[in-house]
């Protein structure tokens, strides 16, 4: 049976599904044979954390060489092989024109990372155009601000700094700072502290007036706000924060008491004793009120860590009193002290001169005597002559 001739249809046809797949497995238009390119790519923050969306800014052009439009028609961003579609018809580049594109982008793990910018289009004579340009972006785990907290010593009631120590130990600065303090026992007389920048590595400190009833420890809430990437962040830490007091705090104590009454008045002497290891200001030592007894005060002032300064106040007295009440009051750390004790009274005795106290010379009255015998006897003598 004698061969047939293909038809000029069926050589038509062939030719057509060759020239298709000519088509389909040509490589893409590469940027050199366009003059088109990714011609910058920037990322914000430079270091962004793990998770956390940050910006890619690409910037791609068509040079004047190219001598043709190209139509951006979508590009890519993520790991090489693979990517997630941003951006699409993005409009005609002209030669000599440039679009610039912002990308958002999500990194799962921390380390330097390489991803892919891809850029598909078609220029105007219909050749397909590919562009790839690879991107490392060093990626960080999440590092906000550490917090720590100390106070200082002081003795009950005592106004005393709590300070508040900030960290920045991420890559980037943060702003706009705000701490505040909380605590449903501790008094403060300022509970908020703000700063406008702490830059990365940095560390800060805050301090906020503090005042407890007692000594000891007491719940303390910090929060820490502040943006970092134009996002507002916080941070929260529960402290048990140790109100302690010095070890030997300023303390007057009165030494060498005597008090005496002498008819209607009685004399305190004393020494006002410091035996803290602190200054201690104000002193006053006073005699209460009592019966019998009138008020007096005396002022003794500031007396240094292990000084003393003595003293002597009178006051007035009707009758016999066996004991007076002395007030001390004096200021430690800011904080009025004060205490009360009873001072035993001795009573002065009067003494009158007895023949047998010695020198005081011989006894008037027998002096007197033998001189008018004496006068006598001189008398009697010369009437006698």
């Amino acid at each position: 049976m004698p061969l047939q001739q293909p038809s000029s249809r069926a050589l038509v046809l062939a030719a057509l599904c060759f020239a298709a797949f000519l088509a389909l497995t040509a490589p893409p238009v590469d940027a050199q044979s366009t003059s088109v390119s990714v011609t910058n790519v920037t990322h914000t923050p430079q270091t962004p954390v793990v998770g956390e969306t940050f910006e890619v800014e690409v910037t791609v052009r068509n040079y004047d060489e190219s001598g043709k439009s190209v139509t951006i028609n979508e590009i890519y961003v993520g790991p090489l092989g693979s990517g997630t579609k941003v951006a699409d018809d993005l409009g005609a580049l002209a030669p000599g024109a440039s679009t610039t594109v912002t990308l958002p982008m999500t990194v799962d793990e921390a380390g330097w990372q390489t991803f892919t910018v891809k850029v598909n289009g078609v220029d105007n004579s219909g050749r397909v155009v590919s562009i790839r340009h690879p991107v490392t972006v060093h990626v960080v785990e999440e590092s906000p601000p550490q917090v720590e907290l100390s106070t200082a010593e002081a003795v009950p009631g005592a106004t005393r700094p709590m300070n508040v120590t900030v960290a920045n130990g991420g890559p980037t600065d943060v702003q706009q700072i705000a701490v505040d303090v909380a605590s449903p026992q501790v008094n403060f007389s300022l509970d908020r502290r703000v700063r406008a920048r702490l830059v990365a590595g940095n560390a800060t400190t805050f301090s906020f007036p503090a005042s407890v009833p007692e000594n000891g420890k007491y719940p303390v809430n910090v929060t820490v706000s502040y943006t970092e990437n134009g996002d507002r962040k916080s941070v929260s830490r529960t402290f048990s924060a140790g109100f302690d007091g010095p070890g030997n705090p300023g303390e007057i104590a009165l030494t060498g008491v005597d008090a005496v009454a002498r008819g209607g008045s009685l004399e305190l002497s004393a020494t006002a004793s410091n035996v803290g290891t602190s200054a201690v200001e104000g002193v006053v030592v006073s005699v209460a009120e009592a019966e019998r007894v009138g008020s007096a005060d005396y002022f003794v002032g500031s007396v240094d860590a292990s000084d003393f300064s003595s003293f002597t106040l009178t006051t007035n007295l009707r009758g016999n009193v066996s004991s007076v009440p002395v007030e001390v009051r004096y200021v430690v750390d800011g904080v009025e002290r004060s205490y009360t004790t009873e001072v035993s009274v001795e009573r002065a005795v009067v003494r009158r001169p007895h023949p047998s106290d010695g020198g005081g010379g011989p006894p008037l009255v027998p002096i007197a005597g033998a001189a008018v015998v004496l006068v006598i006897g001189v008398l009697v003598y010369r009437w006698r002559r």
